[in-house]
């Protein structure tokens, strides 16, 4: 099967009881790409998300990815492809009675088998994901909490140690739903590193953000507005009457989104907005 890196949407509508969450969605991603998809709540950005997995039904419209449609996939093709997907969703989905180290490992599990898998619930990971484990923990600035249970680690700690789960994986398409939630600026840039890191290697990655001034760090926003593409381009552009329609009657998330006076430059300014956030690797 083709990269699941790289995917387009054609005219994609979602609805839930009847009222619109993505309306008539048109947008094309090509593998290795790295974009952040911005937006009131509401505004559609998790349930785009979730098309990309398969894991809502589609009112209209078509997704491919490479050359197949992804709702015409068997269930065999759709488990293979989402093996390469890793989504860092607003919950946790972590196991909260094992180790944040054996957690980490289970990014990995996609790969292994049934006897490798059991092995690594019951007495951890080997020697060379063990390996991988620890780096990835360093490089979220958890290693310390390799042994701890996990139910006893902080919200900010859990949601590094999800991030460390998808720095194993490995995955082609990376879909991040608010990673930088419930973390100090410190961490932010410890986790954004690690996520620039796997584009740099090759994953494709999305991030949805309520903070544009992060937002304006990717070469490319995308911006939803009650289900609808209200923006595609530089985030240069992203300024002004533009903001202020894409955020109309968004208070809650007004002072992570202000925009800018049009004589200023883009500010690269981090605003945390608090949430939980976790990896649900398939």
């Amino acid at each position: 099967m083709a990269s699941a890196g790289g995917f387009a949407l054609q005219d994609v509508a979602v609805s839930f009881r009847g009222a619109a969450a993505l309306d008539g969605v048109t947008l094309a991603v090509e593998p290795g790409e790295s974009l952040a998809v911005v937006g009131a709540s509401g505004a559609g950005k998790t349930t785009l998300f979730r098309v990309l997995t398969r894991s809502v039904a589609l009112t209209d419209g078509k997704v491919t990815v490479g050359r197949r449609d992804l709702y015409a996939l068997s269930k065999g093709e759709l488990k293979g492809l989402r093996r390469r997907i890793g989504s860092i969703y607003q919950a946790y989905n972590l196991v909260p009675q094992l180790p944040a180290g054996v957690n980490a490992a289970l990014g990995e599990v996609g790969g292994m088998g049934a006897r490798a898998t059991l092995r690594t619930f019951l007495v951890g990971p080997n020697r060379t994901l063990a390996a991988r484990v620890a780096d990835a923990l360093d490089r979220v600035g958890v290693e310390e909490k390799a042994r701890a249970r996990t139910a006893d680690l902080s919200g900010g700690q859990q949601q590094r140690v999800a991030v460390a789960r998808l720095l194993v994986q490995r995955p082609e398409l990376v879909l991040a739903d608010e990673p930088f939630a419930a973390v100090d600026p410190v961490t932010t840039e410890r986790v954004f590193e690690a996520l620039m890191e796997l584009n740099h290697e090759g994953a494709t990655l999305l991030v949805n953000l309520h903070d544009v001034g992060l937002a304006r760090r990717f070469p490319r926003v995308v911006a939803l507005r009650e289900g609808k593409v209200a923006y595609n381009g530089p985030p240069e552009k992203l300024f002004g009457e533009t903001l202020n329609e894409i955020y109309a009657g968004d208070d809650p998330h007004r002072e992570a989104a202000r925009p800018e006076p049009a004589d200023e430059r883009p500010k690269d300014s981090i605003s945390l907005t608090e949430g939980r956030d976790g990896v649900s690797s398939h």
